[in-house]
């Protein structure tokens, strides 16, 4: 979702009634998409509170929305703030476009742009390319980190590992990955403390519910190196090598 041209621009005002609050995409009548907005365990009730959203419909019939949680109907906070960013999708009449999106990165699904940093202070809500549920990631950039991100086998954890910590870890963008070096990293990695399956570099990040793969590494691996957002599930921590 490279074209960022606007046709259509709405600024609009969810007023949430809901602790776990649900917001329900229409195109004309039909049920295009529906976001499960999980809270923050420092914001853990939702009702009462307000979502100011800027909805966009590009020239491309893409369709984003993102926007600032906030306890106020009238203003939200500008400095420290709630972010929330919908994954960007096709309208019906490029429905095609969708597909070609199936287990690709975030920046080919415009959750991410790249010359643009996205605070971590927004999380992410995705939808599953198999099940179509929702679920909500927290990013951070590993490149400004100067560290390397590795999925566990069941996505249900993210380690951490400092560019100086293991000699030879690949660093991001970069270009060519040696396997036989690769292998060798990834036997000096711990087992994770709260998930299944060995980390591994090129290991998808599945959803949660089917456990599908969501960004899909394996079948895409050129795109490895140049996904520098390493992502987690809201409210789960990383894992650091030195742990145990």
């Amino acid at each position: 979702m490279v074209n960022t041209a606007c046709d259509i621009q709405i600024d609009h005002v969810f007023e949430f009634n809901e602790v776990r609050p649900t917001i329900r995409i229409y195109e004309n009548d039909k049920l295009k998409r529906e976001f499960l907005i999980e809270t923050l365990s420092t914001n853990s009730d939702l009702a009462g509170q307000y979502f100011h959203s800027s909805v966009r419909i590009l020239k491309n019939d893409a369709c984003m929305i993102d926007g600032i949680v906030s306890r106020d109907r009238d203003k939200y906070p500008t400095n420290i703030y709630e972010g929330v960013r919908l994954q960007p999708f096709y309208l019906s009449a490029r429905e095609s476009e969708n597909e070609k999106l199936v287990g690709k990165g975030l920046f080919q699904r415009g959750l991410h742009f790249a010359g643009r940093i996205t605070p971590t202070t927004v999380r992410s809500v995705c939808i599953c390319d198999f099940c179509y549920r929702s679920f909500t990631l927290c990013h951070f950039h590993a490149g400004f980190s100067e560290m390397q991100y590795f999925y566990s086998g069941d996505s249900s954890q993210t380690l951490v590992v400092a560019y100086y910590e293991i000699p030879n870890l690949p660093v991001e963008l970069q270009k060519n990955i040696d396997p036989v070096i690769l292998r060798n990293v990834e036997a000096k990695l711990p087992l994770p403390t709260n998930g299944s399956g060995d980390y591994k570099y090129y290991n998808s990040f599945l959803c949660p519910h089917c456990k599908l793969p969501f960004i899909d590494f394996e079948k895409n691996s050129e795109i490895r190196p140049t996904e520098y957002y390493g992502n987690h599930f809201i409210n789960h921590l990383l894992q650091r090598l030195t742990e145990k």
